[in-house]
């Protein structure tokens, strides 16, 4: 016999095929609503009771949409966002680490209107330490077979969000949770699959590893060390991934729901047992958007429209960049417009900021909401912190951001494969202002830059320097040396969509049109 999984992760709130970009524009490849109809195609093919579907978060946080039924404060949108996720007709869930962006009143209600199981055995009471939402785990039955389930969060999330928004909450280790509880589930079930909101931290067929082992992702030491788990179903990292390795079925559909996942668990009639398995990604651009999805949302999707263009600022010329890639190398008046912001917010000597957008194009004179959240997708997530580091400190982390450049193969400088690909991370780069500085590529990496200016004046060592940054990266997000949660000085009590409101409309703001850094190779070399 034959057993289907079909897999969904980090949708993000794009339930339409849009991005909103453009306001007529609903053909993009990928959405909930896609999602929906590939599940229900699948389930046509092979059968309702071959059938298993999960989905490991990242649902509350990051479309257009997601952010506007959040800004109303009426759960009724809340409610109308969620029955858009049970329309697919999930049989369980976990939690993403963005599904906490919104506090725990909010995440809260989301669980408890959501139709399928919330499994969660590892974001816990801090006092009892019992799973604070869900159960922790579940068994389903398909077709004479028990399938066991457990779900898990990465136990980052304090790490990138303000206390107050995990309040009373203990993340422990995704691998020392499934670990205890797959030995529990293991005896009873035929197969045991488990849903993970984390990633891989080393390459799950070499080993090799692929980012620091900080504790964000640890799928490779699941994978290598807890053999009972059959099926793992993963997300986070926005990875397209679908292999069978160690006798484990291994599969993350990337995101906002360009893909499903599927697994395929060929079963011995007799023992039950696994005789083999097979794993794709399904790409949904090639099905249409599921009705019983979009009409859920018909209403809020409306609203959301209407919203987003509404202006809320207006500037003295436009802070423009012209296209995300040759901003980031070269600067642009919309990088430095960000820059400016958070220095005029923390009373910081230095900010560092990312282009957070692959399709960013700055502000024309009138700014809408619309052009916030396009340029800033993340601006209803992070929060803007003030840091404190030696002028040593500084350097180094200048230093590793140069790291992401070398020379690409026309002799141009570009960005080293692994911030590319398998999907791009760009959003990690960091640039500086107003510290002017200049990094030499063809040095080796750490001993890159040739000049560090603040005001005219070399940055000293071991004098004291504030730096305004986000919260993502205030806390090591993008595997930075130096931060730490006990540098963070301040924490503003307000997100980036309110900030730039704040900040546009406080007088006459002046966009810094200057180049304040350059990167360059003084030699050639193949």
């Amino acid at each position: 016999m034959k057993l289907v999984f079909l897999h969904s992760s980090d949708t993000h709130g794009f339930l339409l095929p849009t991005d909103y970009q453009n306001k007529t524009d609903y053909n993009a490849p990928f959405s909930l609503s896609r999602v929906s109809s590939v599940i229900k195609a699948e389930k046509k093919k092979y059968g309702d009771n071959n059938v298993v579907v999960t989905d490991a978060g990242d649902c509350l946080q990051g479309s257009s949409l997601a952010s506007y039924a959040h800004s109303t404060g009426d759960y009724s949108d809340l409610r109308k966002f969620t029955e858009a996720y049970n329309a697919v007709g999930y049989d369980a869930r976990c939690l993403g680490n963005h599904d906490f962006n919104f506090g725990l009143d909010y995440l809260s209600y989301y669980v408890d209107n959501n139709k399928a199981p919330i499994i969660n055995d590892n974001v816990l009471d801090a006092e009892t330490e019992v799973p604070f939402f869900g159960r922790e785990y579940v068994i389903i039955k398909r077709n004479g077979l028990k399938i066991g389930i457990l779900g898990i969060t990465t136990q980052y999330v304090p790490h990138r969000e303000p206390k107050e928004n995990v309040a009373g909450l203990k993340f422990a280790s995704a691998y020392e949770k499934i670990k205890h509880y797959a030995k529990i589930l293991r005896p009873q079930v035929d197969i045991l699959a488990v849903m993970y909101h984390g990633g891989f931290e080393s390459d799950p067929e070499t080993g090799r590893a692929t980012e620091p082992h900080s504790g964000e992702n640890e799928g490779y030491k699941i994978l290598t060390e807890i053999p009972e788990v059959d099926v793992f179903l993963t997300g986070h990292q926005h990875h397209s991934l679908n292999l069978v390795t160690k006798n484990t079925a291994i599969v993350q559909p990337g995101y906002r729901g360009e893909a499903v996942a599927e697994v395929i668990v060929e079963v011995d009639d007799n023992t039950k047992k696994i005789t083999n398995m097979t794993t794709k990604l399904i790409d949904t651009k090639d099905y249409a958007p599921d009705p019983a999805v979009v009409e859920k949302i018909a209403d809020l999707d409306k609203r959301t429209q209407e919203w987003l263009d509404k202006p809320i600022a207006h500037l003295n010329k436009p802070a423009r960049i012209e296209n995300a890639m040759k901003g980031r190398i070269e600067g642009a008046p919309f990088i430095n417009l960000i820059q400016q912001m958070q220095l005029w917010f923390t009373k910081a000597d230095v900010s560092a900021t990312a282009v957070m957008s692959e399709t960013a194009k700055g502000f024309n004179e009138t700014v809408t909401m619309r052009d916030v959240l396009l340029n800033y997708p993340y601006a209803n997530a992070y929060q803007l912190c003030r840091v404190k580091l030696t002028g040593k400190e500084l350097r180094h982390i200048i230093e590793y951001s140069a790291g992401f450049l070398k020379k690409d193969k026309d002799g141009k400088i570009g960005f080293i494969d692994r911030w590319i690909k398998p999907k791009p991370t760009l959003y990690n780069f960091d640039v500086f202002y107003p510290v002017e500085y200049e990094t030499d590529l063809s040095k080796p990496e750490g001993e890159r830059l040739t000049k560090l200016t603040l005001h005219g004046k070399p940055i000293e060592d071991d004098k004291i320097y504030h730096l305004a940054v986000n919260n993502y990266r205030a806390t090591g997000g993008g595997f930075y040396p130096e931060y730490s949660m006990d540098k963070i000085e301040t924490r503003l009590d307000k997100d980036y969509v309110q900030m730039f409101s704040e900040y546009l409309t406080h007088g006459d703001v002046q966009v810094d049109i200057k180049k304040n850094y350059k990167f360059y190779l003084s030699f050639s070399f193949s």
